[in-house]
């Protein structure tokens, strides 16, 4: 352990020396130093202890002893030394452990650069996974609040929703009940106007039957007189032809009434219902006009029989 802390300390003064020192002032010097250190052949090959001397190192040295090797730079100071006559003079074994050292430490300070270079890449990366962090943590921040308002936002929608559909429910029954009153508004309009037009048609209908039994007794009585001025002298014969004009008269009276009531049943109805003829009250008529008439044909041809008989006895 001891070995390599000496080791380390003597690579640190050698690096030390040959790169913090005046190349123009102090030539002679380091010339001298690199030619002893070729003579230590255990020292110029311990990659090891250059290694941990060269990750040791603070910045400003290390820039230093980069800079003296050229390792970024077509001037390198400790190649331009080994040209000089005391060292271009030794023998390979020495110029070999030089050239290992020189190796070693370009290696160490390239080993170092990448490392340092990962280092701040990875330094940059945490740097940017932090902000990402925070941005995330931030928009997350953001997204809740957005969530909350939108929650908050449903459940007001929903309670205007539920208010509206309450509002449109007693809005439809208010509706229907509406509905309703207007059909029976209409309905019992259609009712009034239905018994108005029955009742003009009815009053129609009574003016129709006393203007057709005003013409038809107005016509008859004429006839009626004629036809009883005949029977002044009353005999079978005359009985009998006044008998049969009664029953005619009688049916023709009825059937001019009927058509005049029908005829005015279809010009005034505007209701699609046909006139109901009460059979009964026809079957009355008919049977009187056929006994009246059946009487009046009875008196005339037996009483001109008995009259005959009479004569012919």
């Amino acid at each position: 352990m001891t070995e390599k802390l000496n080791k380390e300390e003597l690579i640190n003064a050698v690096l030390v020396g040959l790169s913090g020192s005046n190349l123009e002032q102090n030539k002679k010097e380091l010339v001298d130093l690199i030619a002893e250190l070729s003579e230590f052949e255990d020292v110029c090959r311990s990659y090891p202890e250059i290694t941990h001397v060269i990750y040791r190192m603070d910045v400003h040295t290390f820039q230093s002893v980069e800079n003296f090797f050229g390792l970024y730079d077509s001037n390198n100071d400790f190649a331009g030394l080994r040209q000089e006559e005391k060292l271009d003079g030794l023998s390979n074994d020495k110029k070999e452990n030089l050239n290992r050292f020189e190796r070693h430490v370009k290696l160490s300070c390239y080993q170092r650069e990448y490392i340092n270079k990962l280092a701040t890449e990875a330094e940059e990366a945490a740097k940017k996974a932090r902000d990402v962090s925070e941005d995330a943590e931030k928009h997350a921040e953001v997204a809740q609040k957005v969530v909350t308002t939108v929650s908050l936002s449903v459940k007001d929608t929903k309670k205007v929703a539920q208010n509206a559909n309450k509002i449109a429910q007693r809005a439809s029954e208010t509706a229907n009940k509406a509905d309703k009153i207007a059909n029976k508004a209409q309905s019992l309009t259609n009712q009034i106007q239905g018994k108005m037009t029955g009742i003009y048609s009815e009053f129609v209908g009574i003016l129709a039957i006393f203007t057709a039994l005003s013409f038809a007794m107005m016509g008859s009585v004429q006839m009626l007189g004629n036809l009883f001025n005949d029977i002044k002298h009353p005999t079978t014969g005359t009985l009998g032809y006044a008998l049969i004009l009664a029953g005619i008269y009688l049916i023709v009276i009825y059937l001019l009434i009927m058509t005049l009531v029908l005829a005015m049943k279809k010009l005034f109805s505007t209701i699609s219902e046909e006139y109901r003829i009460s059979w009964p009250f026809v079957w009355i008529i008919s049977i009187v006009s056929t006994l009246l008439i059946v009487v009046g044909i009875f008196f005339i041809v037996f009483f001109k029989v008995s009259d005959l008989w009479t004569f012919y006895r």
